[in-house]
């Protein structure tokens, strides 16, 4: 008889939101970073494309990095270590949660899924516990974008991998999300749009459920080799209530 499920945990991107991007957004976002760095005397006087190319390159290099060691370094070290490598460090260093937080916030569209509000009520009404584990540049984002969408205080614990520096799918960054809830992970159930990530980091760290709604970002964080199965897949964050309403006693 497997373990009832107590608490409910979530991804944010992908996941509670919907995220979107493509050259042409981030291209138009760029002369706002530069307008942060030009407050601070750091435009690096490049053209818009230059400096889109520029973040993108040092971003995706970072990327390689992390996902390499399933670790997570400071919006401070992302920005001065891997983007603006020739500017000044501890000036970068200085605003590398500006930066990150307009990375994050700027060069993708998030948007609530429709259902997402209604979702987290109907569970905080069912007495589930709730959390939030996200892979981000900036400490910032997350909790900004629950207030946003009007579910900050339904969350006891949220999680962000740039202040603790584990990055899913590492189980550590899931067993202190246990820890702080204070239940066995058998008891909880982790809802997440990718398999690499989320559905890996879950039955790593012992969880009861591993819930998968696929994304945009879907394919774009999964490989063909990321083929380990969820406990189930869903369409719709309403359809969580029953999944873990009717897990086994």
């Amino acid at each position: 008889m497997t373990t009832a499920i107590r608490a409910v945990v979530f991804d944010l991107g992908g996941t509670l939101e919907n995220v979107y991007y493509d050259d042409a957004l981030r291209l138009k976002a760029t002369p706002g970073l530069r307008a942060i760095l030009a407050q601070h005397d750091l435009d690096p006087g490049l053209s818009d494309a230059a400096l889109c190319a520029l973040v993108i390159t040092g971003i995706k290099q970072y990327g390689k990095w992390r996902e390499e060691t399933n670790l997570e370094k400071t919006p401070e070290q992302v920005f001065s270590e891997y983007v603006f490598t020739d500017l000044p460090r501890e000036r970068v260093v200085a605003i590398g949660e500006e930066l990150a937080f307009y990375w994050d916030n700027h060069f993708s569209i998030r948007t609530a899924r429709p259902e997402t509000r209604a979702a987290i009520k109907q569970l905080r009404a069912q007495n589930f516990r709730l959390g939030v584990i996200s892979n981000i540049t900036s400490r910032r984002l997350v909790p900004f974008k629950l207030a946003e969408y009007g579910i900050r205080d339904d969350f006891e614990v949220v999680l962000s991998s740039c202040e603790l520096g584990w990055r899913k799918p590492n189980p550590l960054i899931f067993l202190e999300m246990t820890r702080r809830l204070g239940l066995d992970a058998s008891a909880c159930a982790y809802v997440g749009d990718t398999i690499s990530r989320d559905v890996v980091g879950a039955h790593r760290a012992g969880y009861g459920l591993a819930i998968q709604i696929k994304s945009f970002l879907t394919a774009h964080s999964d490989r063909e080799t990321d083929v380990e199965p969820p406990d189930v897949i869903v369409q719709d964050l309403m359809q969580v209530m029953d999944v873990v309403n009717h897990q086994d006693r």
